[in-house]
């Protein structure tokens, strides 16, 4: 433990012994941030077979978590990245029966849009018109964007006309420039060019015009800009006629625009006729899916929380129809543990993306196997051997025994706690669930080594973690999490997650170096490092759980239910519910209760709780459904991230009494302590009847 704290003391220290130091995992966001030339080494494929509606002709609604991959996927679609893989010479990792498109677009996020929440755009009358000039300032963007991108892809070195079918000789690109200015979807705005440059010069003056307005540069907006409003989508798909009409690209060339980051336009709050403005926005952009017009295939990335099936298209009492009108794509399904564990893609999705990120850090890695993840992390550990490591003084702490149990089982216990400690747990629970009758334990120890605890299989693996924590829980112990397993495991599928995690571990890896300079060579990271990593990961991820909308509120609600989780756990001796780390809700229970429905969507939709449907072990087999903590929050509060046996079966009546206790306080009853226990939880405060 002195080493622990040591490493822990460096934390904050570590600034000034790093600076030589690299941690390829420093920037999470990486393939948003960096370079098209370093985004063609980073890049994994791995989503792309799951994903190829992405590349074909349709609108595509791509949902998922925060850094579940959606940006990663739709930079694909830019054709600065196309051009980074042309100029290296490596094969573009789409599938080449679907790679002849030509891709733009626009990241919310980065692009102004928000901008419109900060200055109102009013007409004499006082009605906000701002939803009108988003659309028009949508329209011009992306217009521009698709522009750009053809020029871009066009350019001879690069060797792509052919392949796209794109033919940008000049006469063409004045000829398309009349065509489209000429057409009455302007509204007269383009009507005076007469080249492709004026064409292009008039686009990015209007965006700018709009920019120098909503940051207060100019008073107003110029009256030809007022009177020549477009409607949403309708320019842009006659851009895309125009150009095929022109000959500027084949009919068989697709034009896919993407819209990043959706979820922004959900976060602008500033009212408009008693409706947020955001979702005002968001109607626009499902208007824009509705069109039923092929020239253009929109790809949408999102955040679950966001987007809402079936939403309501601007201007009209008609709704968008999943799967008419567009299909989903969910990358946290594709990427969640799946039942038969072949099928899972993301320990492959992992090892390619830290293989990738520590290569661009020139480090070797030291292993017999071919498996990075394997050489740098090593496997999780025996049980056996997790519960000597929290027994190290006195391994009969393992065990909780009444006085009055026969003297034979006591001795038998004790013994085989002082060999196999984490057997002698599993044999204290096993005589307490099996060996209980009318107060008397009937069965004799056994005298073989063949023990029942042991034989059952299905018993045995569905109480390990709780075992192991009970065991740490006993002896004042911080639960060890290290090795690929216990990784892949609290990842939960999320490679944000994932990325996280090892950053953190190489924060810790490079403190405990910090005395060697530059090594090239990684080793195998020790495992009191690996874990002091992932639960600094656990506690930063906890910590930001507020910064969301209505964070506040469910993270307290997340401290409410981690903690009564680890009560409920450590307080079950007997260990006979040890799928007790989540619950479940009849369907017919949560349907009826909308404000419960409502909260713990939000919670799902936030990656704060992961959700999945069961059918019910009781007799009535009813369809139900269960929720359990982000795996990544498990260190925080000392609970296994693995679902083993049955969650609780809870109403909706007592998830709303959690949701109250713990806005009101009520979690402070499980606060842990720094020991690792509950605080004011007693050693005997346990009582069961023997």
């Amino acid at each position: 433990m002195n080493r622990i704290h040591g490493l822990l003391f460096l934390k904050d220290i570590q600034e000034t012994n790093m600076e030589q130091r690299k941690n390829p995992f420093h920037e999470l966001y990486v393939t948003e941030s960096i370079s098209s030339d370093k985004f063609v080494h980073l890049f994994s494929p791995f989503l792309i077979e799951k994903s190829l509606a992405i590349f074909q002709p349709g609108h595509v609604i791509l949902k998922g978590l925060p850094g579940a991959g959606k940006s990663m996927l739709l930079s694909l679609l830019k054709p600065s990245i196309r051009e980074a893989y042309a100029k290296k010479n490596v094969e573009f990792p789409v599938p080449k029966e679907f790679n002849k498109f030509i891709g733009a677009g626009i990241n919310l996020k980065r692009s102004g849009v928000s901008d419109f929440g900060q200055r109102p755009l009013n007409s004499e009358d006082g009605y906000n018109l701002s939803p009108f000039y988003f659309a028009d300032y949508l329209n011009y963007w992306l217009v521009l964007d698709i522009l750009e991108s053809i020029l871009k892809l066009s350019r001879p070195e690069l060797n792509l006309s052919k392949e796209l079918g794109i033919n940008c000789d000049d006469q063409l690109l004045n000829d398309f420039a009349i065509k489209l200015g000429r057409d009455v979807c302007w509204n007269g705005y383009l009507e005076k060019v007469n080249s492709f440059e004026e064409l292009k010069n008039r686009l990015v003056e209007r965006i700018g015009i709009y920019r120098n307005f909503l940051n207060y540069n100019i008073d107003e907006i110029p009256e030809d800009v007022q009177s020549s409003k477009t409607s949403i989508g309708i320019p842009i798909a006659f851009c895309a006629n125009c150009l095929r009409d022109v000959g500027i690209i084949q009919e068989g060339t697709e034009i896919y625009v993407r819209i990043d980051q959706y979820e922004e336009l959900a976060w602008l709050e500033q009212p408009l006729q008693n409706q947020e403005q955001g979702e005002l926005y968001q109607q626009l952009i499902h208007k824009l899916l509705g069109m039923r017009d092929n020239s253009v295939s929109y790809k949408l990335g999102t955040r679950h929380f966001a987007w809402q099936d079936n939403g309501k298209m601007f201007g009209t009492s008609a709704q968008l129809e999943k799967r008419r009108n567009y299909i989903e794509v969910g990358i946290d399904s594709v990427l969640k543990r799946k039942e038969n564990r072949r099928t899972w893609i993301f320990p492959d999705f992992a090892e390619d993306i830290l293989r990738r990120r520590i290569e661009m850090s020139n480090l070797t890695c030291k292993g017999k196997n071919n498996k990075v993840i394997d050489s740098v992390f090593g496997n999780s550990g025996r049980p056996t051997d997790k519960a000597r490591d929290y027994l190290k003084t006195n391994r009969l702490k393992a065990l909780k025994f009444d006085p009055d149990w026969p003297k034979d089982w006591r001795e038998f216990l004790m013994t085989l706690a002082s060999e196999n400690p984490f057997s002698a747990k599993l044999a204290e629970s096993w005589v307490r669930q099996k060996g209980k009758v009318k107060q008397d334990l009937v069965y004799n120890p056994p005298t073989t080594a063949s023990y029942p605890w042991e034989n059952k299989n299905w018993w045995k693996k569905e109480r390990t973690e709780q075992a192991l924590l009970q065991i740490a829980s006993r002896n004042r112990q911080q639960i060890n999490w290290y090795g690929k397993q216990d990784i892949l495991s609290l990842s939960g599928g999320n490679i944000l997650a994932f990325l996280s995690i090892s950053r953190h571990i190489w924060d810790v890896w490079i403190r405990d170096t910090k005395n060697i300079r530059d090594p090239k060579t990684l080793s195998k990271i020790d495992k009191q490092i690996q874990s002091i990593g992932i639960i600094e990961a656990s506690s930063s991820w906890y910590e930001d759980l507020s910064s969301e909308k209505g964070g506040k509120e469910r993270k307290l609600f997340i401290h409410f239910l981690g903690s009564f989780f680890y009560k409920t756990l450590v307080e079950d001796i007997a260990m006979s519910n040890p799928g007790h780390n989540g619950f479940s809700l009849s369907i017919d229970d949560f349907e009826k209760n909308t404000d419960i429905k409502s909260f713990l969507n939000d919670a799902t939709d936030y990656g704060d709780l992961y959700d999945a449907e069961h059918t019910s072990k009781l007799s009535d087999k009813r369809k139900r459904r269960k929720w359990y903590l982000n795996p990544i929050l498990s260190p925080h509060f000392r609970i296994p991230s693995v679902h083993t046996k049955e969650p609780m079966y809870v109403t909706c009546k007592r998830v709303r009494k959690w949701i109250n206790d713990s806005t009101n306080g009520g979690a402070e009853q499980f606060k842990l302590g720094s020991d690792g226990t509950q605080d004011g939880l007693r050693s005997g405060q346990i009582s069961l009847d023997l």
